[in-house]
């Protein structure tokens, strides 16, 4: 499900360090909201904030956004906005977030792709962000107006025959949200998001993962790759050499997992090898890429969030991301499609957190060099039996869980490729299928799909069949045999220089980088 990114509309704020006494005593606030106060460059606009612990405002897909809008104007009745104001004079949301940001995306024009949120991105919006707030605007044009045009309406500016649209302009004026006020401290306004944010709409584990430990370095290192630097600037207090540097690299660890657009899974030559990022996973996806790559599997593992170790957290996890598929001089190139998906397209989120891991290993017990003389014995393994992973995932329930097992049986397919470099494929499955935590495995896959004489391919079988002919054209590496990937190359010569090798186009070849840079040499 593609979900709508809002995020940047509330900005965010520490109220944990700008009071401790809160405006409980305060009863002049507000008891409604009407339209004006949510436009851009209302003072209450102006003044709203999300804690800095909030989620990011991205977990409504377009048609839900829509529904909000319309039942606003409809006047039907919406939960009320509960908010906490602090001694400083920021209004914070406590509950109601993605409800205020839908109805500020409409009246500002802004579904993740407008003024705002390019001046809260500085320009930097992906490509699938772009599309998705696109898709939206024109859901809501088509269904309720927009809100430009309902004022021109209102205004007589526009003479519209559409009813709906002229009861729209005509009630709008009157139309308010219902507001509640929390009393007290900066503790208790935490509290109470958390108590509340646990009901209807329920906060993803990952992102009360990031809440509760938001002081650890991974966790801001999560924030900061998944958003590749921009947004709220979580490190603010930092150096700022240092903040360059976290911006830089996260940048750079965000396209090397997410790619720099929209990809087609028809396309197995341009995808990312992370998954798409416009997902209501991307936040756990990163988190977890995070943990992996610098080995944290539990918190006391985890060091609190200083300069130096958030950015040793992003620069553990980019060599990772590099080693995996980039242009660096030690990249293995693994092609994302044969690793990270499946014969249908879908992201393996399992391989991708097993091969993680597992490259983790190669490099730091110096196994790169087993495993590239046995990779493409390797990836025709992998390829051709990619339905065991999700085998192991079953048995330990979970991807999160199950990747150390991942990990394993990625190991104990190069072991047995090295110490039987005689054997096909099958010999090598079947040496698995002996080992104790691997007897479980099923080779024998039963296609619960009917054939029948005289029909259409089904929609599956079709996408398959395409993806077998474009993977049988993927071009090999000469050095090692395993699969190129385009973003992952370099040019080699076939007769070194030093032996007398020439620049002529005969004696040049398509590598993997570490293959050529490192491996050949």
């Amino acid at each position: 499900m593609q979900t709508v990114v809002l995020d940047a509309l509330i900005p965010r704020e520490d109220f944990e360090i700008v009071s401790d006494i809160g405006n409980g005593g305060n009863t002049r606030n507000k008891t409604t909201l009407s339209i004006e106060d949510l436009k851009y460059d209302s003072f209450f606009f102006a003044a709203l904030r999300k804690p800095i612990f909030q989620r990011e405002t991205n977990e409504w897909d377009p048609k839900k956004i829509c529904a909000m809008i319309e039942s606003f104007v409809d006047g039907e009745l919406i939960p009320a906005i509960i908010l906490w104001r602090n001694q400083s004079g920021y209004i914070f949301v406590i509950d109601g977030a993605h409800r205020l940001s839908s109805l500020g995306a409409w009246i500002n024009d802004d579904y993740g792709d407008g003024i705002v949120s390019l001046k809260y991105y500085e320009n930097y919006i992906s490509e699938e962000q772009r599309k998705i707030a696109e898709k939206t605007r024109k859901l809501v044009n088509e269904k309720i107006g927009s809100f430009r045009e309902i004022m021109e309406i209102c205004r007589n500016i526009n003479i519209s025959s559409d009813e709906r649209k002229k009861k729209i302009a005509k009630n709008l004026g009157a139309l308010a949200l219902q507001l509640q006020w929390v009393e007290g401290n900066a503790d208790k306004a935490e509290d109470s998001f958390l108590k509340i944010n646990q009901l209807a709409t329920k906060i993803s584990n990952a992102e009360l993962e990031l809440i509760q430990n938001r002081n650890y370095a991974y966790a801001l290192a999560a924030r900061a790759i998944v958003r590749a630097g921009k947004g709220y600037n979580y490190w603010s207090s930092f150096n700022e050499e240092v903040q360059k540097k976290i911006i830089d690299k996260s940048k750079e660890a965000n396209i090397l997992m997410f790619g720099k657009g929209q990809y087609i899974s028809n396309d197995i030559n341009n995808l990312p090898i992370g998954g798409a990022q416009i997902s209501t996973f991307t936040l756990d996806v990163v988190t977890q890429t995070v943990k992996i790559c610098n080995g944290i599997t539990k918190l006391d593992m985890a060091k609190k969030a200083s300069e130096n170790e958030v950015l040793k957290c992003i620069d553990n996890t980019l060599k990772i991301l590099q080693y995996i598929n980039s242009k660096e001089k030690f990249s293995l190139g693994l092609h994302p499609f044969i690793y990270f998906y499946s014969d249908i397209g879908k992201h393996k989120i399992g391989s991708y957190y097993g091969i993680l891991l597992f490259v983790k290993e190669l490099i730091e017990y110096k196994k790169l060099n087993e495993f590239i003389a046995i990779r493409e014995k390797f990836e025709q393994i992998i390829y051709q039996y990619n339905f065991l992973v999700q085998q192991i995932i079953r048995k330990y329930r979970q991807s999160k869980r199950a990747y150390f097992y991942v990990k394993d049986y990625f190991i104990i397919i190069m072991k047995k490729l090295n110490k039987y470099p005689e054997y096909n494929t099958e010999q090598i499955i079947e040496l698995l299928k002996q080992e104790d935590a691997f007897k479980f495995l099923q080779t024998e896959i039963v296609d619960n799909e009917e054939v029948s004489v005289k029909s259409n391919f089904s929609r599956g079988r079709k996408q398959q069949i395409k993806i077998r002919t474009f993977v049988s054209t993927l071009p090999k590496c000469p050095i090692c045999g395993g699969y190129l990937d385009n973003k992952s190359i370099s040019i080699d010569h076939i007769k070194r220089k030093e032996d007398g090798g020439d620049n002529s186009i005969k004696n040049g070849q398509v590598t993997h980088l570490y293959c050529n840079t490192t491996y050949k040499n």
